[in-house]
C-alpha cells in the first residue's frame, strides 16, 4: 500500500513540472545548419544567394523568413535576354551573380563587390578576356604586382575581363579574402569564391559573353527580375448565395360582417 502511495506521489510531482513539446515547424532545405564557423558562414551566403536574398552570412529577418515560411517563392525572370548563350546578371543590390542560359537561370553565386569610393560601374558589358592563374599589375603602380600562382595573388585562379564603354580594369575573379564575399570590399572587381567561378561559371563562359551589372531597380528597367517573398494567399472564392425564396403572404380576409354593419337588434339577441 505504501507502495501504490509513493507511486502515485511521484505521478503527481511529474505532472506538475513544465511540459516540453518538441514540435519542429516547417524549416526549408539547406545545407549550413549543421554547420558551424567560417563553413556555416561561407555555406549560408551561398543559400541566400540561390534564395535571391541580399547576401549577408547572418541570419537576419528576411533569411529567417525564407528559412521558415513554407509557402515562399524565388521569382527570377528574363523578359528579353540578349543571348539564347550563356550570360551573367550581377546584381548590385543583393550581392549576387546569376549565370543564365537565354532566359533560365543556371546558377546564383555570392559575390564581393566595390565600395562606395571604388564603386562596382552599373552597365551592360561583355567579357574581354579570360584567363586562367593571371597575374596581377597591381592597378598600374597603385600596390605591388603579384606574379601567378602567389597565395597573395587578389585574384586568385580565374579571371574575366570585362569590356565596358568609357571604363577600364574591371573583371569577374577569385578571391583571396573568402569572409568579405557579401560585401563592398573591392576596388570595383566582382569577388566569387574559388570554387564557384573555377567550377560553376569560368567553363561555361566565353569572350563575348554579355554580363549585365546593376542595381535591383537598374536592372528592372532592362527587364531582368530578381526577388523572393512569401506566396500572397489566393483569394478564396465567393460561394454563390442562392436566393431565399419569397414567401408570398396570404390575403387577410376582409371579415364580411363587421360589427358596426351588424344591426343593433340582432347585437342584443342572445
Amino acid at each position: 500500500m505504501k507502495k501504490i502511495k509513493r507511486m502515485g506521489a511521484l505521478i503527481l510531482a511529474l505532472s506538475l513540472l513544465p511540459s516540453f513539446v518538441s514540435a519542429k515547424g516547417f524549416v526549408r532545405q539547406n545545407d549550413f545548419m549543421n554547420k558551424s564557423g567560417h563553413e556555416r558562414t561561407h555555406s549560408l551566403k551561398k543559400w541566400q544567394a540561390r534564395m535571391n536574398l541580399p547576401v549577408t552570412g547572418g541570419m537576419n529577418a528576411k533569411t529567417k523568413q525564407a528559412l521558415y515560411t513554407e509557402n515562399y517563392e524565388v521569382y527570377d525572370m528574363v523578359t528579353n535576354p540578349p543571348t539564347s548563350g550563356n550570360w551573367i546578371v550581377v546584381n548590385k543590390s543583393r550581392r549576387t551573380l546569376t549565370l543564365y542560359k537565354g532566359g533560365q537561370a543556371l546558377g546564383k553565386f555570392p559575390v564581393t563587390l566595390g565600395t562606395g569610393s571604388t564603386p562596382t560601374p552599373s552597365a551592360k558589358a561583355r567579357i574581354h578576356n579570360m584567363h586562367k592563374n593571371p597575374a596581377w599589375s597591381g592597378m598600374g603602380g597603385k600596390y605591388t604586382p603579384v606574379a601567378s600562382n602567389d597565395p597573395k595573388n587578389p585574384l586568385g585562379e580565374r579571371w574575366m575581363g570585362l569590356s565596358i564603354p568609357g571604363k577600364s580594369g574591371y573583371g569577374i575573379h577569385g578571391n583571396i579574402k573568402p569572409l568579405q564575399i557579401g560585401g563592398y570590399y573591392s576596388n570595383g572587381c566582382i569577388r566569387m569564391f574559388n570554387y564557384d567561378i573555377e567550377n560553376e561559371v569560368f567553363p561555361k563562359m566565353s569572350v563575348g559573353a554579355p554580363v549585365w551589372l546593376g542595381t535591383d531597380a537598374e536592372l528592372e528597367s532592362w527587364g531582368v527580375y530578381q526577388f523572393s517573398r512569401p506566396k500572397k494567399a489566393e483569394p478564396k472564392p465567393v460561394e454563390k448565395q442562392e436566393p431565399k425564396p419569397v414567401h408570398k403572404q396570404e390575403p387577410i380576409e376582409e371579415n364580411r360582417n363587421p360589427i358596426e354593419e351588424v344591426p343593433a337588434g340582432d347585437l342584443l339577441e342572445f
